[in-house]
């Protein structure tokens, strides 16, 4: 796939695509934490499905006694039984 203009320069000057372009950012701990970076808002919150808004596709996380523990304008912590991470 070819890159655009901006993300050949980003990567000559190494900043982060997700910073710049708006990207969303999965980091996955084990199979109990999940944060997600850079995302607009919350879609759906049970204890078995949360789905989380972003600026391209909205990220799903499937699970077992799912908790946010920690949300802020930048980024959401998840716990729980991490079953599945999509993006949808």
């Amino acid at each position: 796939m070819k890159k655009s203009k901006k993300e050949r320069i980003l990567e000559m000057l190494d900043i982060p695509k997700e910073v710049v372009l708006d990207l969303p950012k999965v980091t996955i701990y084990n199979d109990n934490q999940v944060v997600v970076e850079n995302y607009s808002g919350l879609l759906e919150y049970t204890s078995e499905s949360i789905r989380l808004k972003t600026s391209g596709k909205s990220i799903s996380i499937r699970g077992l006694g799912l908790e946010l523990r920690t949300v802020t304008d930048i980024d959401v912590l998840v716990e729980g039984k991490i079953k599945a991470v999509e993006f949808i």
